[in-house]
């Protein structure tokens, strides 16, 4: 059986989880799919990445998140500063250790400094390794940002063009933009299903169906995607008493399952920023005449903000208080990992904004590679129950 009818086989959750906990450090299932399509594969750092553009031109794009805690971080306990997040440690770690090798291309955009020299960092160490970094455009509102970002996606097509074997086709990339619409579509509406009725579908099965989104070709991703939301929406659960959280700062390195189990312990976690990178950007207009001017545009003409991103239109206390009403939040988790200055500098801003509206927030820190959650529990507990009983 070969792997494509191996995972058709497979019930939805079951693929998804298994396709996630492969590639902390494997990519077994990668490799696997390269061997036996001839395809190509490239590894991108997030948050976010034109996955169309590589998926047109034969690759299958697949989001390097970390190692999550499974492997010891040796060399890059020697090549990097100890006070930089773990994520771009154990990244690194994965490609001078080899897990990386079958990948034909990795790439890396200025979400942060961090990411920025991760991406010399790795290609001085791996000569032969082809890494391609994209310098996404600061200011969205200026008159060039549109030029400047359609010259950056030119570039990075003339990287990937000599690896795949093929020169980009434009109804090619047409459809494969109308496939990653398809699979936004069905996170988005996931996505609204955790915030109206989250007691129907528990945190890591949503996180499960997140994640296989950025390692699982998309075709495959969204058959499996329709089967598995009409099976949660027709689940009958009985709703709980619990707090409506908003969870943010985890939109690069991932908090471990466990931690997100244990909060939801506690409380709702009716939205976060995991895997934000692809829902963030939403629909690319297919009826664009150029469709690599149409991905442009989905990414600079955006106004759904981000906390890594910055936006002269956007207003980030009046977004965080907006977000608060639309969903009926009782209360703001703010889960930042270590030594993260994007998520830390938001922080500042917008708890002023909580402050103001009077309402409740805590403020936590994780590593990726963190085992204990205990006390993580009990300070969101212990806020839940002055909410509940205060």
């Amino acid at each position: 059986m070969t792997l494509l009818e191996d995972a058709a086989s497979k019930e939805p959750l079951e693929l998804f989880r298994e396709v996630t906990e492969d590639s902390y450090v494997d990519f077994s299932w990668q490799r696997r799919w390269k061997e036996e399509t001839g395809g190509r594969l490239l590894g991108y750092f997030p948050v976010y990445f034109p996955e169309p553009i590589a998926h047109s031109l034969g690759f299958l794009p697949v989001n390097i998140l970390g190692a999550s805690g499974y492997i010891e971080l040796e060399k890059a306990t020697a090549h990097t500063q100890s006070f930089v997040c773990s994520i771009s440690r154990s990244t690194f770690e994965l490609a001078a250790t080899g897990h990386l090798d079958h990948f034909d291309a990795l790439a890396f955009t200025n979400i942060c400094d961090v990411a920025r020299n991760l991406s010399g960092i790795i290609k001085r160490n791996k000569p032969d390794k082809t890494v391609v970094y994209l310098h996404m455009p600061i200011n969205n509102a200026v008159p060039h940002a549109k030029d400047y970002l359609y010259a950056e996606y030119g570039r990075l097509v003339e990287k990937l063009e000599p690896i795949s074997g093929r020169k980009l086709d434009m109804e090619a990339l047409r459809r494969s933009i109308a496939l990653y619409n398809e699979k936004w579509e069905l996170q988005h509406r996931m996505e609204q299903l955790r915030i109206e009725r989250p007691w129907l579908l528990p945190y890591d099965e949503y996180y499960y169906a997140l994640r296989a989104g950025q390692l699982l070709p998309v075709e495959l991703y969204v058959e499996k995607m329709r089967s598995f939301l009409g099976e949660v929406e027709k689940r009958d659960r009985k709703q709980q008493d619990k707090i409506r959280v908003l969870v943010l700062g985890d939109f690069c390195e991932q908090p471990a399952l466990p931690l997100m189990r244990a909060m939801e312990d506690a409380a709702y976690l009716v939205y976060d920023e995991a895997i934000i990178g692809p829902r963030w950007i939403g629909r690319v207009n297919e009826a664009e005449e150029d469709p690599l001017m149409a991905l442009v545009k989905a990414y600079t003409d955006n106004l759904r903000p981000l906390t890594t991103r910055y936006h002269p239109l956007i207003d980030k206390q009046q977004h965080i208080a907006e977000l608060v009403k639309d969903l009926r939040i009782d209360a703001v988790l703010f889960l930042v990992p270590k030594f993260c200055e994007p998520a830390l500098y938001d922080f500042v801003i917008r708890k002023l904004a909580l402050d103001r509206m009077h309402v409740p927030y805590v403020k936590l820190e994780y590593e990726e590679s963190e085992t204990t959650f205990e006390n993580a529990r009990m300070t969101l507990e212990t806020l839940a129950e002055s909410i509940i009983f205060g």
